[in-house]
């Protein structure tokens, strides 16, 4: 029996986070050490209360071979404790992963400088561009980002250390068959052709909200820093800032605004002794004399020279802010049209005729136009067809409202403008 299979049964009878493989590895050397003991040994090293007593003492190895046949099968990394390249950063942790599975570039995590840079999914855009800017510079030096490539701060982080051309990990919260969040695959996809994407979980395992919270120690436990961007005083990002302070790990936080729900958690970290985070330098200079050959500030560029918008685009980032997409022009009041009256045994009409654009407007204008009808008002979604989207339709409407021909009306609504 091939001995990685025995680390494959040990991870998968331990639970993740607990205490159990800790206890365990103290007193026996190898997984397959640990499949041959006897039970009363096993229960007086863990404790006879521990509910992973009964996963241990099922000795079936049908499901460790399986995920074994599929891994070689799919080309899955296998990361077992006793491995060389197992990172002494996560060794040193109270409870370090029985063994981790893996697609891409694994990274000395020895020899590199790691940076975990987490933050709130419900962004501010002053967090995405910080989150963006810090990531592009530590990678531009050398360093290697960390993150659990969840929406808002994570996913723009990474986005931002690929634009630069530098390495990134991500820690997931599922197996690594199964992409979480599923809009995130291209991104996958970007990481490990120059990093990779990494779990302890068995391939198969579905995301729960009870798996991030437990993965959250790992991307901690493999980062030499943890940088805070933003997020709630609530918010997940304080779990990974927790762990890496439990670490001994140094924890930087982005100051933002007093009174801000987003900057809760950061404001709090720097009363409570995290370190004032501003930009890459900041991180950097710290850690230039242990580093002196992986990270380098005089690589930094001056600003960043890709566009973040159309990067995160590009790599199928979610990352949404409140202020995305809902610009719309200055509204006017509504024009009345008075209808047809009678005087006096005479029909009078109030004669109200539309201001039309010219024929050679802007094309795409005039389509726009075009759908609105010539009485009343329709709404801004009702001009969106499979050739223009919401954003373009946008564009447009501006223009035409600038050129006098439509009025912007309450609940998102247009209508043409009448002489």
């Amino acid at each position: 029996m091939d001995r990685i299979v025995y680390w494959i049964w040990l991870s998968l009878s331990c639970s993740p986070s607990g205490s159990t493989f800790g206890k365990l590895i103290k007193e026996f050397d190898d997984a397959k050490d640990i499949y041959l003991a006897e039970g009363k040994k096993i229960s007086s090293i863990i404790g006879y209360r521990n509910s992973d007593r009964s996963s241990l003492e099922n000795k079936s190895l049908d499901r460790a071979e399986e995920i074994y046949g599929f891994c070689k099968k799919m080309g899955v990394g296998l990361l077992p404790y006793y491995d060389e390249k197992y990172p002494q950063l996560l060794r040193e942790i109270d409870n370090p992963p029985v063994l981790l599975y893996y697609r891409g570039r694994l990274p000395d995590f020895d020899k590199c400088f790691t940076v975990a840079t987490v933050g709130t999914r419900k962004l501010s855009d002053y967090g995405r561009k910080n989150a963006f800017r810090i990531a592009y510079d530590l990678a531009s030096a050398g360093a290697t980002v960390v993150s659990g490539m969840a929406m808002g701060i994570d996913g723009v982080a990474t986005a931002g250390a690929l634009a630069a051309g530098g390495a990134t990990v991500a820690v997931i919260g599922s197996g690594i068959d199964i992409c979480y969040p599923e809009q995130h695959l291209r991104l996958a996809r970007e990481i490990v052709k120059l990093g990779c994407v990494i779990t302890e979980f068995a391939p198969g395992t579905p995301p729960s909200k009870l798996n991030f919270p437990k993965r959250n120690r790992i991307i901690s436990g493999l980062s030499r820093a943890t940088l805070v961007i933003e997020g709630p005083e609530r918010s997940g990002a304080l779990i990974t800032a927790r762990c890496a302070k439990e670490q001994g790990r140094a924890v930087y936080a982005l100051p933002g605004n007093v009174g801000s729900t987003n900057s809760q958690l950061s404001n709090l970290l720097l009363k409570n002794g995290a370190r004032m985070c501003t930009s890459a330098e900041d991180i950097l200079k710290d850690y230039s004399d242990a580093f002196p050959t992986v990270i380098n500030q005089f690589k930094l560029k001056d600003g960043i020279r890709v566009d973040m918008m159309a990067t995160l685009t590009e790599y199928g980032v979610v990352a949404v802010c409140p202020g995305d997409d809902i610009f719309v022009a200055p509204r006017t009041r509504k024009t009345t049209v008075r209808e047809p009256r009678f005087t006096e045994d005479r029909l009078t009409e109030s004669i109200v005729e539309p201001v039309t654009p010219p024929q050679n407007f802007d094309k795409g204008a005039l389509a726009v136009y075009r759908k609105i009808p010539t009485t009343g008002s329709c709404p801004l979604e009702s001009l969106v067809d499979e050739n223009m989207n919401l954003r373009q339709v946008m564009k447009y409407l501006l223009m035409l409202e600038v050129g006098g021909f439509v009025v912007m009306l309450p609940g998102e609504t247009v209508s043409r403008k009448f002489k």
